[in-house]
């Protein structure tokens, strides 16, 4: 079988920034025109893009067929030896290309004839979301990441939580893993009538069934063209992985591995010189949202556990101010500035219920930063796709020369790499004729984080997730909830409450207001809604807490495993999230952390259940040191062994507070 050259930008996409190739030797493409020899795709007429070339020798801008740039060969092609269809992948993406390119014909058509808005369906908006997810997951960089023959070559943080994956349903490759995900997420039905979640936690991997879940569920959907008619987006090969948010780099001093952690605020996914789908994270401002009091204190909390507690207080987006609102659905009205749904909707979502998306006239500052945050991180591919010359060299001048607002902050794993990049590009804007000095600045390097042990606990935290959505009890109560319709437990608690786009109940609707079943599967805690904020809470800050020393005995007796020990930090850890989330007043009481008592008493080993208690306990003890009220270290044995010899076989919410001597220090703890 020869190869065949795969695009990961696909070629409609590739169209919208081209032109006809005209003979630089004879531009009238006449008789002399066909004396000279032309490279395969760059006959007078055929379709080209402007290139900078991010070649080894130098960079220059060239002229690239359309067949040949941004793509390699047999990037999608199962070439294991039992695949029946080598190439059934690509063909599958051809299709959703051919929906999608429909899709955005009609955008750019509206955007051209200058209209301030356009109209699309839920189908269309499902077709866009699920290609614009393809778009950053189908890229150079995952495929490099994943192209391993063994699992011994996969470098990433969840290689441990990939090979069990491997080993349980007989894979062999990491490449595997990433062609059969790409295909289940095409294939996905994601109608207002599926259970898409549960679909595709079914036959993927667990890991990028969440990093799925999180671009559908926590990001919203907007178009943005520059103000000024003088400014382009440009397109990178690297573009569709770049995510805005404010970034730490990590050294570990003993092993030397390089880690960077931050939010993840917004993505990028250009469509055409002057039109770009801009992916807002949900905790940042929405101003139809801002304008509801109930809405945005909701949101407020939301920041402030999955942001604020992980990556520090005040923690913003350098797009904080980026004058974008989510799009109108067809059954709601905007009435004093907040989304009410219009009187006599009869409360039924539907594949033909369309959604009007403004095209939204960014400024020089903003549109500057998204293209600059595409230039800061082009340096991982080859190629940087541009329609006008002038413009694109003024983007690039402001870009070396601005005081480092957005990007060129040398430091992590990638520092000498990116000061090559920015060197050349300024010799490549000199040999433009462009006389500019390069304005860098160093990014520290903090040596403070355990990454191995950070890695274990997120590993940790992850199996326990995945074991408790496979509980039979959850099971159980999933078929109760399908019985009573997909909306039934979030309806009950949202009476009488009306959100744009129905956010921020993100699990209930399709795409933009995901449709989908509650799923309440203690993923979180308790299945409800506010269970669900905790996600990133203990996935990213596991390192800092620490577990109670139980000695070897007490090990010894138990069987305790180190996975077993972060296990119980990890339910720990979601136990007092749900207690904080209980005393806020602004939430409804729904008692989470007495049913999460019941659920954990339920479905976790009686081992793990006591380990629950003991850090708990644990917790209490250094809280109380720190008051200075004990000065004695802490008992391995206490009162929640009575759980383990038998002596107490269920623990209600009253045994649990005599247990652990305090219940309220879960508001104190840090």
């Amino acid at each position: 079988m020869s190869a065949e050259h795969h695009h990961f930008i696909p070629q409609f996409i590739l169209k919208n920034f081209d032109h006809p190739f005209s003979c630089p030797k004879a531009p009238t493409n006449g008789s002399k025109c066909r004396k000279h020899h032309h490279e395969k795709g760059k006959y007078p007429g055929d379709r080209v893009v402007n290139c900078l070339e991010l070649l080894p020798e130098g960079y220059k801008i060239e002229e690239r067929s359309v067949r040949r740039v941004c793509g390699l060969n047999d990037m999608y092609t199962d070439q294991s030896t039992d695949a029946t269809f080598p190439r059934e992948l690509e063909s599958k993406l051809g299709k959703l290309e051919g929906e999608t390119s429909l899709v955005i014909r009609k955008i750019i058509a509206a955007h051209r004839r200058g209209e301030a808005n356009v109209t699309i369906t839920r189908t269309q908006q499902t077709v866009l979301r699920k290609f614009v997810y393809l778009l950053n997951q189908r890229g150079s960089g995952f495929f490099k990441t994943y192209n391993c023959d063994t699992i011994d070559e996969y470098k990433q943080n969840d290689r441990d939580l990939l090979k069990e994956f491997m080993d349980r349903n007989g894979i062999q490759r990491p490449l595997d893993v990433w062609l059969q995900g790409l295909s289940s997420i095409i294939d996905l039905d994601m109608s207002v009538t599926a259970n898409w979640q549960q679909t595709l936690k079914s036959t993927v991997y667990y890991g990028l069934y969440c990093h799925f879940v999180e671009h559908i569920n926590a990001f919203w959907m907007s178009f943005c063209t520059p103000s000024s008619e003088d400014q382009e987006f440009i397109l990178s090969d690297t573009g569709s992985h770049v995510y805005e948010g404010p970034t730490v780099d990590f050294q570990d001093k003993t092993t030397g591995e390089f880690l960077r952690l931050g939010p993840r605020f917004h993505l990028f996914a250009p469509i055409s010189p002057r039109l770009m789908i801009v992916l807002r994270s949900k905790h940042l401002p929405e101003p139809h949202e801002h304008n509801n009091p109930e809405i945005k204190t909701k949101r407020q909390l939301y920041r402030q556990i999955e942001i604020d507690s992980i990556y520090g207080p005040g923690t913003k987006s350098i797009l904080e101010d980026l004058p974008v609102h989510k799009a109108i659905n067809s059954y709601s009205t905007l009435v004093n500035g907040i989304l009410r749904k219009r009187p006599g909707w009869d409360g039924q979502l539907r594949q033909t219920d369309t959604f009007s998306f403004p095209f939204f006239k960014i400024s020089t500052r903003h549109a500057r930063i998204i293209n600059g945050l595409l230039l800061d991180h082009a340096f991982h591919g080859l190629t940087i796709i541009f329609d006008k010359k002038t413009a694109f060299l003024d983007l690039l001048e402001w870009f070396l020369t601005e005081p480092c607002e957005v990007g060129k902050r040398l430091g992590g794993e990638h520092h000498a790499e990116q000061m090559r990049y920015l060197a050349r590009l300024t010799a490549f804007m000199h040999d433009e004729g462009r006389n500019i000095s390069l304005y860098i600045t160093n990014s520290p390097v903090r040596n403070d984080l355990d990454i191995e042990g950070y890695k274990d606990q997120n590993n940790a935290a992850a199996r326990w997730l995945e074991g408790l959505e496979k509980s039979p009890t959850d099971k159980e109560e999933a078929k109760d909830n399908r019985e009573q319709g997909p909306d039934a437990k979030i309806d009950a608690n949202q009476q009488g409450t009306v959100d744009i786009q129905d956010e921020p109940n993100e699990e209930r609707h399709n795409i933009e207001e995901h449709p989908i079943e509650l799923d309440p599967t203690a993923k979180f805690g308790d299945g409800s809604r506010e269970d669900r904020l905790v996600a990133l809470v203990y996935e990213q800050l596991a390192d800092q807490w620490d577990s109670p020393d139980l000695g070897p005995r007490i090990l010894s007796r138990a069987r305790v495993t180190t996975r077993n020990v972060s296990e119980s930090l990890v339910m720990l850890r979601v136990w007092l999230i749900n207690g904080q989330l209980d005393e806020n007043r602004e939430l409804p009481g729904t008692d989470r952390q007495q049913r999460l008592l019941q659920r954990y008493q339920l479905q976790q080993s009686p081992i793990l259940f006591w380990l629950f208690l003991k850090q708990f306990r644990h917790l209490v003890w250094k809280t109380e040191l720190k008051r200075g009220k004990s000065g004695d270290g802490f008992a391995g044995e206490g009162p929640e062994d009575e759980f383990l010899d038998g002596k107490v076989t269920t623990v209600p919410e009253g045994t649990f507070i005599k247990l652990t001597v305090r219940r309220n220090c879960n508001a104190r703890a840090s």
